[in-house]
């Protein structure tokens, strides 16, 4: 791994249920663990594969090895924040991490579309 790319500061997230005042329970968003890592849109051939079967904007991300990162997590980087889809442990030495992923786009409400959190307005 090229530790110089690994230049974007990122936040691994899991929804968690906690029970609240009303002793009703409520899905939160926790902070797992933050990172360095490379973001990187995908393209050429890898867009390809991607978009044929998902037609958002995919991403992969590589880091260091954390054995605590799983694909039902979320990613934060500044403002945006991302699905995992799948997280890959290259050549299994646990050394480092790959994981593809696709962006949550909020689009505007009054025209309907998606929320932040994936559901349909």
């Amino acid at each position: 791994m090229d530790i110089g790319r690994a230049n974007k500061r990122i936040t691994f997230c899991r929804y968690e249920e906690k029970e609240n005042a009303l002793s009703q329970i409520e899905q939160t968003l926790i902070k797992v663990k933050t990172v360095w890592a490379s973001v990187e849109p995908t393209r050429g051939r890898e867009y390809q594969e991607a978009q044929r079967v998902r037609p958002e904007l995919t991403y992969k991300v590589t880091t260091r090895y954390h054995k605590e990162i799983a694909p039902d997590m979320l990613i934060k980087w500044g403002k945006r924040c991302f699905n995992i889809v799948s997280v890959i442990n290259v050549r299994e030495r646990n050394e480092m991490l790959e994981i593809i992923c696709i962006e949550k786009i909020a689009k505007d409400s009054k025209k309907g579309g998606v929320m932040q959190d994936g559901g349909r307005i």
